[in-house]
């Protein structure tokens, strides 16, 4: 072989050379690729799916959270799991309140230990029986002993089932805003800012309606026994002593003044009955005393009142029947006295 020809035999072997190493860098070349970059591109990041995050406690009735809904976005990414629930813890104990109701235990959460029951509350005991009630003649019998919850004294003893002499109420009642009121009208202001008026009464019909004291000052301001404590006519049975307990009791929107008393009376009221009545409605009154000032006015007698009704004052110091038509709107009273009482 000439010098010439061995020359182009290297030349053509370099040349092939450099072709191989070309096409070699081309295979591995990553931009003549058209993937994504080396991690994956858009695919899934290396920590994969995220649990949700933990509930968080609540006090009181435990709930378990619902899973949280899978990710519905495609692609190469991991799907989000839901957020988890929240787990509530148990109830609390709760302290029980008076008398035997114990609290309820809580609810317990999804994982959550069941709550506590409460501590059961104090029984309420209810106080002894009220004290017997002193009749004129012969002790009352004891009073029944109090409710739970802390209950109220038993109600005083019966006084005797006689009375010598006394007055007799009668009013026809027949509708719900029937009404009638018999008065003693005093001679003089009474301070009754501490009084507590007493009146002892025998209902002898009265199916329906309410009885009670009052008192008025001199501008006329009435002011009665708060109508939550009138009592039923229908649940007096036997001779039974009304108290109204004048200096006690707020005033309210009455503008009464207690230190200018000038009337004390009796009420016999339809309300809050709307039937059912007794017509006549007929009550027998023994006395009616007042403590802090001492006024005492019994019924022992027939001078101790008058038949004949009135529309305004009458002096005496006796009972008697007011006709004035805000006063007594019912038909039929009448004021008498008797010398037999049941």
């Amino acid at each position: 072989m000439t010098s010439g020809t061995a020359a182009r035999a290297t030349r053509a072997a370099k040349a092939a050379a450099v072709i191989l190493t070309a096409v070699s860098c081309s295979v591995y070349d990553g931009s003549l690729l058209e993937g994504g970059p080396s991690d994956g591109g858009k695919g899934g990041t290396s920590t994969g799916a995220r649990s949700g995050a933990g509930g968080e406690a609540e006090p009181g009735a435990g709930r378990s959270g619902s899973a949280g809904t899978p990710a519905v976005n495609g692609g190469s990414s991991g799907s989000n799991t839901g957020d988890g629930g929240m787990i509530e813890a148990a109830g609390a104990n709760e302290a029980g309140t008076d008398g035997a109701d114990g609290g309820s235990a809580g609810n317990g959460g999804a994982a959550g230990s069941t709550g506590g029951s409460s501590a059961a509350g104090t029984s309420g005991g209810g106080t002894s029986g009220g004290s017997a009630g002193g009749g004129t003649s012969g002790g009352g019998t004891g009073g029944s002993g109090g409710t739970g919850h802390g209950g109220s004294a038993g109600a005083g003893g019966a006084p005797p089932v006689t009375a010598n002499g006394c007055a007799k109420l009668t009013v026809g009642m027949d509708d719900g805003n029937d009404r009638a009121h018999f008065v003693i009208s005093l001679p003089s202001a009474a301070d009754l800012t501490t009084g507590v008026i007493s009146m002892r009464v025998y209902v002898q019909a009265g199916a329906a309606g309410t009885i009670f004291s009052y008192v008025q000052d001199s501008q006329y301001h009435f002011f009665g026994v708060t109508t939550a404590m009138r009592p039923l006519l229908n649940s007096l049975s036997g001779w039974r002593t009304l108290t109204f307990n004048v200096g006690a009791q707020a005033v309210g929107s009455t503008e009464i003044v207690k230190n200018d008393i000038r009337r004390i009376g009796i009420e016999i009221n339809a309300m809050p009955d709307t039937s059912g009545w007794s017509n006549p409605t007929v009550v027998y009154v023994d006395s009616i005393s007042v403590t802090t000032p001492t006024l005492s006015f019994p019924f022992d007698t027939a001078a101790s009142l008058t038949t004949a009704a009135s529309g305004t004052d009458v002096s005496g110091q006796v009972l008697w029947l007011h006709n004035g038509t805000s006063d007594t709107t019912a038909t039929g009273v009448a004021l008498a006295w008797q010398a037999t009482c049941p």
